[in-house]
């Protein structure tokens, strides 16, 4: 599998995961691809979303993202997350 085949795979299963937290007035957009260093940073948009706590959580985000990146990518890949509730990145 090669790199824009990969990135691919990556933005497949970012895109999905959107639609979950679309579903709570949230978004999540993808801040860096790094295929080398197989590292994925998105971060969570919370600015219209009323309550904070209703979206679905940084921990919660990271088993889905990792779910739904199993069926078409093909190693481990290190999934970091910017959201407001959390601090930096964890």
């Amino acid at each position: 599998m090669g790199a824009t085949e990969i990135s691919e795979a990556i933005y497949a299963a970012v895109e999905e995961t959107r639609s979950l937290l679309q579903s709570d007035g949230a978004d999540l957009r993808i801040v860096e691809v790094d295929a080398k260093a197989a590292r994925l940073r998105v971060a969570v948009d919370l600015s219209g979303v009323e309550c904070q706590d209703c979206v679905v959580p940084p921990e919660v985000l990271r088993t889905v993202i990792r779910s739904n990146l199993e069926r078409s990518y093909p190693g481990e890949l290190e999934i970091v997350i910017d959201d407001p509730r959390d601090g930096a990145g964890r």
